[in-house]
């Protein structure tokens, strides 16, 4: 998955989750991979929030002036960023969809253009997870592909685990944690990080 996201004129959208510690650090994902002179990235966003530590707009400025603040690199990084939005290598997608029940599968088709057309999508926190696999019981050990197979685009899945939806793990490792941790889908204390690189499609003849 590294190589898709620094490859050359690479298009990363960014599906975020939370403000806060977390939003600085997609900023500062972001920042390095606008290394690369022709890489683009979008970060989408809720334009309401379903919980209240959801990233916002108006978080993202909010961020990136406490950064300024700081000076140093944290504000190198900053000026670095707004530069980008100026140039347009850098874009805000606030939609609705993101505040509401559908899954990835039904996005509009404004979303799913946009998320098709991409090097590379990065999925963050356990409700985009869950929005990606259907909120759906999975056997634990099923190929993550069963159930992201439709993506039209490579996925990258980065989620603290706060549900039970889960997909992609060896085989056994649930039921040994079942037996010592009965809350390990959802207290918070794990996390998983998933790729999914979509078949290569060749011509005919």
């Amino acid at each position: 998955m590294l190589p898709l996201l620094v490859s050359p004129g690479a298009r990363v959208h960014v599906l975020a989750d939370n403000a806060g510690t977390e939003l600085a650090l997609d900023l500062g994902l972001v920042d390095a991979l606008l290394e690369e002179p022709a890489c683009r990235v979008t970060i989408h966003l809720k334009m309401q929030p379903v919980f209240v530590s959801d990233a916002l707009p108006r978080d993202v400025w909010s961020t990136l002036d406490r950064m300024d603040a700081r000076r140093g690199v944290a504000g190198a990084a900053a000026t670095r960023l707004r530069a980008a939005f100026e140039t347009g290598r850098l874009h805000l997608a606030p939609d609705p969809f993101w505040s509401g029940p559908r899954f990835l599968w039904e996005a509009p088709s404004h979303i799913a253009g946009a998320l098709s057309a991409a090097t590379v999508v990065v999925v963050k926190g356990d409700a985009n997870y869950r929005r990606v696999v259907g909120d759906a019981l999975w056997p634990p050990d099923a190929p993550f592909a069963e159930a992201a197979g439709y993506a039209p685009s490579p996925l990258l899945c980065l989620r603290t685990m706060k549900s039970d939806s889960v997909l992609g793990l060896p085989r056994g490792l649930a039921e040994r944690l079942d037996a010592t941790d009965a809350r390990w889908r959802i207290d918070a204390r794990r996390g998983v990080a998933q790729a999914l690189l979509p078949p290569v499609r060749t011509g005919v003849g």
